[in-house]
């Protein structure tokens, strides 16, 4: 009887060792969700980089009219009076 109740006290513990290590909830789904929540700190950080270049971008379109001019004449193609544009196909 004792036996009994020893191996019963052991299958129960090695099923919670079992239970902590690689369950729902255990150190492997842990490790698997500050793997997550790494990814998704590098990835906001990257978004804070571009975020800063755009406000750059928008401050200077705000207040400086060489930067205006340049931006439309190359994302518009738009060109001066007596010019000639030459667009080249990159492949």
């Amino acid at each position: 009887m004792r036996q009994l109740i020893s191996m019963v006290l052991l299958l129960c513990i090695c099923y919670f060792v079992w239970l902590t290590w690689f369950g729902n909830r255990g150190n492997r789904a842990l490790n698997l969700v500050e793997a997550e929540i790494e990814q998704i700190k590098n990835h906001n950080q990257e978004l804070a980089v571009e975020n800063q270049r755009y406000s750059l971008k928008i401050r200077r379109l705000q207040s400086d009219a060489r930067y205006q001019e340049l931006v439309v004449r190359r994302e518009l193609h738009l060109i001066r009076d007596n010019e000639t544009l030459f667009l080249f196909n990159p492949h």
